[in-house]
């Protein structure tokens, strides 16, 4: 079976045994209740690895050539509350599933309520990118403490795709007929 962000689910292991399962820990450092666990897939391996490969090869990010609106927020001087209240406010509701991948072996797909919830230890070191399988919107955190927030896609990936291959194709066309030229 090969992955696809619709069966990627089922490449998850449980919570407890993953190696970053802290990251659902309370502010208390209280592991995430079983009504939690159920709403996040760590994924094993296989699952991370797909996540990660699949982000670098998208071609998205938070900028105005990918979406039609781009706002901001600093939290670096920002409390818990405040943090959480701006997620909450970016209108996602909480039981969409979105595609965290940290890592190449590390991944997750959670609900955006899970993502609200332990805010605190997902947003605080590392970039991070956050998306849901619409791809119209994007969040993105810089390990600075910038939120970046894109909605309204406005990015062809295969369009793009085919105007770089044209131009290479052109590119190759102009060297062969160079070369042609130059023998003669």
């Amino acid at each position: 079976m090969n992955i696809t962000l619709e069966n990627i689910e089922s490449y998850s292991v449980p919570l407890e045994n993953y190696i970053s399962n802290w990251i659902f820990t309370d502010e208390n450092d209280k592991p995430a209740t079983e009504e939690h666990k159920d709403q996040i897939f760590a994924l094993n391996e296989k699952g991370a690895k797909y996540l990660w490969d699949f982000d670098m090869q998208i071609g998205l990010e938070c900028t105005k050539k990918c979406y039609k609106n781009i706002t901001t927020f600093d939290s670096s001087k920002a409390d818990q509350q405040t943090i959480k209240k701006y997620l909450y406010n970016l209108g996602i509701p909480f039981h969409q599933k979105v595609y965290i991948a940290m890592q190449p072996h590390l991944g997750f797909v959670l609900t955006w309520k899970m993502v609200i919830k332990y805010s605190h230890n997902l947003f605080f070191a590392y970039d991070q990118i956050v998306r849901d399988k619409t791809f119209n919107w994007e969040l993105e955190f810089h390990h600075d403490g910038i939120f970046t927030f894109g909605k309204d896609n406005i990015f062809d990936g295969q369009l793009e795709k085919q105007k770089l291959n044209l131009a290479i194709k052109e590119m190759e066309d102009r060297k062969a007929q160079y070369i042609m030229n130059s023998k003669k």
